[in-house]
């Protein structure tokens, strides 16, 4: 191979190492936010079951009338 082939070759290669390592921060991000939405998610439905419950105290019935009235 010429001396110009290798240094096109190793220009291609560092090229697709820096376009790899970006991917990988992308993935790695994505993956963060998957985990920070799936206990979100999950915190929610807990949230959401213990206010369907029938022991719930949390519901609060509010019988006032609007100041309209």
């Amino acid at each position: 191979m010429t001396e110009k082939k290798i240094v096109e070759l190793e220009e291609k290669i560092a090229f697709i190492q820096n376009m790899l390592d970006d991917l990988n921060m992308v993935v790695f991000r994505q993956g963060k936010l998957i985990d920070k939405l799936n206990l979100e998610t999950k915190e929610l439905k807990t949230k959401l079951q213990d206010l369907n419950s029938p022991h719930s105290d949390q519901m609060v019935v509010n019988d006032d009338k609007p100041p309209h009235y």
